[in-house]
């Protein structure tokens, strides 16, 4: 395969504003704009739109007879803004314009964007057939870079395809810096590193074409998701062809684009079986490393189990793999009900992770060791089931729980029997009354012991409430009102949620 390196391009035919100016039977008078008169004027376009910008390519110089224009100071300064921001050459505005304010002219020379007054006397299409003229070769060379550009589709499916090569060519050929970026704003491809240095605000949200300073930035979609973002910047050394070149580029950036979904999906799949078989009795230790690690575990590094509250995006799974991806963490993830994970990653980037999905986490402690894995997963759920119900995301480590993780032994049989031994009064009473003791119970102790709040959510009366919490009593042969003996009902219940949850996988 064959790349071939481009000069830098001459003018090509092509006339600037400045050239225009200049010429005396077109008369053009500048009003404003003077620092940008050396834009080349690739073509010409009539809109009488407020704001044409979405449907030119940029290079162009528009002509209105400023039916568009609004009258008023402001939007004559923002109207200029939004032709500049989709550099075009200029505009030239017939007299039967509004009066161009100062405050218009005043932005167009900050901006450098000429705005020409047009004479009563030269008709459009005059200066339509000039440019057009100066222009024929630039079209024939434009088309025949576009086509390049195609050509390129050929060398990226060859078996020894040069990626980097070939988006140096494509940026000589488009005259645009690439950058093939992730939702987050991270290099898609590890063998094309480079990010352009830009404030992206929403722009990383949108789902169509946007202008971004100094060029492009163009949404590659997998499906119906935007899974990535070709940027393209003004090359400093060769001249831009325009959008039209630049979505060109898109449909090679696309494919790049699919088969990095592709790897990630693949590498989804091999990590969640490894963690469903980690998770499963009886299995060796030695297969559940070999997998987690051929999964992409780093060997000897501390990890910690964690659980997802419920996230509200639409592909749970998806959303928090392609975050983890696109800065390169260590994880496994896998849907049981509810979306769990290993992940090798800072405290810091967990809590960018439940910012970013808005969601609350419990995490297990860190270990190295493979094999303590299902037990770090009961203390990432209990520490989960502490996250306070609110719009505002939770991060729950269980190690910083003022030492109560200790009071639920890891060990999953003595939790059974602890729950057990003392809720079965309460668990039979239920089963065989069809009553909710035991849920009267959870609740009272989620709302630490405040009646009237207990009552509340269980939308039952305070004397009712204190009937149930007297049977719980009888049954169990525990006060409530005795510290050690109401603690001891809490640890119970406690242990029976996560006893409960272990029962059901």
């Amino acid at each position: 395969m064959q790349l071939h390196t481009i000069p830098a391009r001459e003018n090509r035919g092509q006339l600037t504003v400045a050239e225009l100016v200049s010429m005396p039977h077109l008369g053009l008078e500048l009003a404003a704009g003077a620092e940008g008169l050396n834009r080349r004027v690739q073509w010409t376009h009539t809109s009488e739109l407020e704001d044409p910008g979405p449907w030119l390519e940029g290079g162009e110089l528009l002509i209105v007879n400023g039916f568009g224009i609004p009258a008023d100071a402001s939007g004559q300064a923002e109207y200029v803004r939004r032709l500049a921001q989709h550099r075009l050459a200029g505009v030239a505005v017939s007299v039967r314009a509004p009066e161009l304010t100062p405050e218009m002219l005043e932005v167009a020379d900050e901006l450098g964007f000429p705005v020409m007054r047009i004479p009563r006397q030269v008709p459009f299409i005059e200066l339509s057939y000039l440019v057009a003229n100066a222009s024929e070769r630039s079209a024939r060379d434009r088309l025949a870079r576009h086509l390049r550009i195609f050509e390129t589709l050929r060398l990226r499916n060859a078996i020894d395809s040069d990626v980097p090569g070939i988006y140096r060519q494509l940026e000589q050929i488009s005259g645009y810096r690439l950058a093939l970026l992730s939702p987050s704003g991270h290099a898609l491809l590890d063998n094309w590193p480079w990010v352009p240095e830009i404030e992206w605000g929403d722009a990383l949200f949108a789902t169509d074409l946007r202008v971004v300073p100094g060029g492009y930035l163009v949404p590659l979609f997998v499906g119906d998701r935007v899974t990535a973002y070709l940027v393209g910047i003004e090359h400093a050394e060769f001249s831009a062809e325009g959008l039209a070149a630049l979505q060109h580029v898109s449909t090679l950036a696309a494919l790049d684009a699919i088969e990095d979904q592709r790897r990630r999906e693949a590498e989804h799949r091999t990590g969640a079986s490894a963690l469903a078989r980690a998770l499963e009795a009886g299995v060796s230790h030695v297969e559940v490393e070999r997998r987690l690690y051929d999964a992409g575990l780093a060997r000897d590094a501390p990890f910690r189990v964690v659980v997802f509250g419920r996230i509200s995006e639409s592909l749970p799974e998806t959303r928090a793999r392609d975050w983890l991806a696109d800065r390169r963490i260590r994880h496994t993830l896998l849907w049981q009900e509810q979306l769990i994970g290993v992940l090798q990653c800072s405290d810091t980037q967990l809590a960018d992770l439940a910012l970013a999905l808005n969601v609350s986490i419990g995490a297990s402690p860190t270990s190295v060791a493979v094999s303590e894995i299902p037990r770090l997963l009961r203390q990432a759920r209990w520490s989960l089931s502490l996250a306070v119900e609110t719009d505002v995301p939770e991060i729950i480590f269980t190690e910083r729980q003022l030492g109560l993780a200790r009071w639920l032994n890891p060990d999953a049989r003595t939790m059974e029997r602890l729950a057990e031994d003392t809720l079965r009064p309460i668990l039979e009473h239920d089963a065989s009354q069809g009553s909710d003791l035991f849920y009267t119970l959870a609740v009272y102790f989620r709302q630490h012991g405040r009646m009237r709040v207990t009552a509340g959510a269980l939308f039952v009366h305070e004397h009712t409430l204190r009937y149930r919490l007297n049977r719980i009593e009888q049954l169990t042969g525990k006060s409530l009102k005795n510290l050690r003996e109401s603690f001891e009902l809490w640890l119970a219940v406690e242990a029976h949620a996560l006893v409960a949850r272990d029962d059901d996988e």
